[in-house]
């Protein structure tokens, strides 16, 4: 396969002429279905649903129906193929992951569920996304590019918000089980409907695999060449009642405890052992009231509470353990007021943060901070102008306030074409354990402040989407681990320069979807690119249908990048899925992962999974 680079940068003229090119060749040979992308909805992207293609930012759903196809098993799977993100991974399932959404670090990427935030306080400042598996998802939204001023801290790389099962109305009920390499074991099963005016749903699941040694003997010859397992039993529970039309109330719970074993760091002997345990949940209770036809109002009181555990006691040469519990309570208060063509937003949100840590020197770090924050928004249409604009301040014990903005602009040339634009601010809160980690914390840190624009042109029709769209973001006060001063500090300032590329639709009967990523995040201290950023990604995926079979096809490509002193290469991962429908309600699949059996890092010195082959069987009540 050939992969091609375009210049970062590119001008407006050049990529306007490049998307007419790729357009032309679309709209040649794609069919598509009336009910398709163009009427996928999206809450993310403004608080409130709108039609994906009315969306500003650079917005992409993920449905369960392409959930259910793609057979992936947990969120860094889902997402390995979308445009601008990229993950990586200190081992297989289960180890500890990072996100990067164009070129932004998982510090700098807010995650959600069902609009709860999980980021954490410790010195790591990111989310357990390698725990975050898809058996209780119902859909996914990602919204790239910076929008504190919708969310506050941490959007400035953008936003991915994972929306679990929920009672649709009739009574549904799906069961999954499925085998593969490595001794891996996939189940999962879960009910939801409605009586009267009672919504409800549950959902359990639950993965095992024996695993593989990740740290390269080539790169670490001490290391302990044992397998690193992976155990991880997840849950979602809802329950909302409607006591008079358009006033309801609920309660809404998801989580999941997985158990890893995984590889040292590089400076280990052969007999060392590391386990690791990372719990997550979220709860919420919530009140839904339509105070007349034009005025919205949504009342939420939610908790996360997200446990990270090391225990390394058995590797006698650098023994260890630690325990740190993050927990977020918030109270939001939300509500939106609809006026002909315009929707006016407004809300305030309190938020508290706490870390509680320990490890085997008894070192603890007990410290939490209230967030509290106030928002509004406009958006609507002026003819074939349409507008977003969003304010917030956000106001942290003991820093100074954060005042952020967004304001985007789109011109509907023709009932297919919209050209976009965007210009916004963002800020981001150093964590908790940044702050006051008794060995490496620094008080006087500053949050992250980012700018950012974009210039886009997005295509739709019939179901087709397709985007391109030049974006700068500049990000000062960047939050980095100082080896000099042995401490967090914030020590430089970056910028990225890229463009995107996304299309998806259908050709006859076959899906398709493809994205390319062109970047530059360069660290203006040194003048060199972020570590573990590839100035390139692509990917193309299809599913077609034949007969009673679906067959599917995903490839994607990652660009080299530094890792510290090290470069690590180029690679192309092929994953080939094959379903078959025995009835209405019972499925059989079957998938290969990296059918090429490709070796390659994520990160230096760990291996990635090498060819593995799955079978399954799916039911669902229709």
């Amino acid at each position: 396969m050939v992969f091609f680079k375009m210049k970062t940068g590119i001008s407006s003229l050049r990529l306007s002429a490049l998307a007419f090119a790729l357009l032309s060749a679309f709209s040649v040979h794609a069919q598509s279905e009336s009910s398709g992308t163009l009427k996928e909805v999206v809450v993310t992207a403004n608080r409130s649903e709108q039609l994906l293609t009315d969306a500003i930012p650079n917005t992409t759903v993920i449905g369960r129906d392409v959930i259910d196809r793609s057979q992936a098993t947990d969120l860094a799977s889902l997402l390995a193929s979308e445009a601008s993100i990229q993950f990586t991974q200190n081992g297989g399932r289960g180890s500890s992951a990072s996100i990067y959404l164009r070129g932004a670090a998982s510090l700098q990427v807010l995650v959600l569920v069902d609009g709860v935030s999980l980021t954490r306080q410790d010195t790591t400042g990111s989310v357990g996304v390698e725990n975050i598996m898809l058996d209780q998802v119902d859909r996914v939204e990602i919204v790239r590019g910076n929008v504190s001023a919708i969310y506050g801290s941490g959007a400035i790389g953008g936003v991915i918000q994972i929306f679990t099962r929920a009672a649709t109305g009739k009574p549904i009920a799906y069961a999954s089980v499925e085998i593969g390499s490595l001794s891996s074991l996939r189940s999962s099963a879960g009910i939801s409907g409605n009586f009267e005016n009672t919504k409800y749903t549950l959902g359990v699941g639950q993965h095992k695999t024996d695993g593989f040694s990740a740290m390269s003997p080539k790169q670490y010859p001490l290391e302990n060449p044992d397998a690193d397992g992976f155990k991880n039993t997840n849950y979602n529970f809802g329950l909302s009642h409607e006591i008079l039309k358009g006033q309801s109330f609920g309660l809404r719970a998801q989580g999941s405890d997985g158990e890893f074993d995984f590889d040292g760091s590089g400076f280990g002997t052969i007999q060392d052992v590391y386990k690791g345990r990372s719990t997550l949940n979220t709860w919420q209770l919530f009140s839904h009231n339509q105070i007349n036809k034009a005025w919205g109002s949504k009342l939420t009181y939610s908790e996360s509470r997200d446990r990270s555990v090391s225990d390394a006691l058995k590797a006698p040469t650098f023994a260890y353990y630690s325990d740190a519990i993050t927990k977020n309570k918030t109270s939001n208060w939300t509500n939106t007021i609809a006026i002909d063509e315009w929707l006016i937003t407004t809300g305030i949100e309190n938020q508290n943060q706490s870390i509680n840590t320990y490890d085997q020197t008894s070192l603890t770090l007990n410290r939490s901070r209230d967030v509290m924050s106030i928002f509004g928004g406009l958006s609507g249409y002026l003819g074939a102008h349409s507008f977003q604009l969003n304010a917030r301040n956000d106001k942290a014990s003991s820093l100074d306030g954060n005042n952020t903005g967004y304001f985007g602009y789109g011109y509907q040339l023709n009932p297919s074409f919209k050209l976009l634009a965007s210009s916004s601010t963002a800020f981001n809160l150093p964590p908790l354990g940044y702050l006051y980690d008794a060995a490496n914390g620094n008080p006087n840190l500053q949050p992250e402040t980012a700018r950012s624009s974009e210039l886009g042109l997005q295509w739709a029709n019939d179901g087709q989407v397709f985007r391109a769209t030049s974006f700068t973001t500049n990000t000062s006060n960047l939050l980095e681990y100082d080896l000099n001063a042995n401490k967090f500090s914030n020590i430089s300032n970056v910028v990225n320069k890229g463009v995107e590329l996304s299309y998806s639709g259908n050709f006859n009967t076959a899906k398709l979807k493809a994205s390319l990523t062109s970047q530059e995040p360069i660290n203006q201290t040194t003048g060199k690119r972020l570590d573990r950023r590839p100035a390139t990604m692509a990917s193309v995926g299809f599913s077609i249908p034949v007969s009673e079979w679906n067959f599917g096809a995903d490839i994607r490509y990652t660009g080299s990048r530094p890792d510290t002193t090290n470069t690590l290469p180029a690679y192309s991962v092929l994953d080939l899925k094959a379903r078959y429908s025995v009835t209405k309600e019972i499925d059989l699949t079957a998938r290969i992962d990296n059918a090429l059996d490709e070796d390659y890092q994520t990160i230096y010195g760990y291996s990635q999974a090498r060819r593995a082959g799955y079978v399954g069987l799916v039911w669902k009540q229709k």
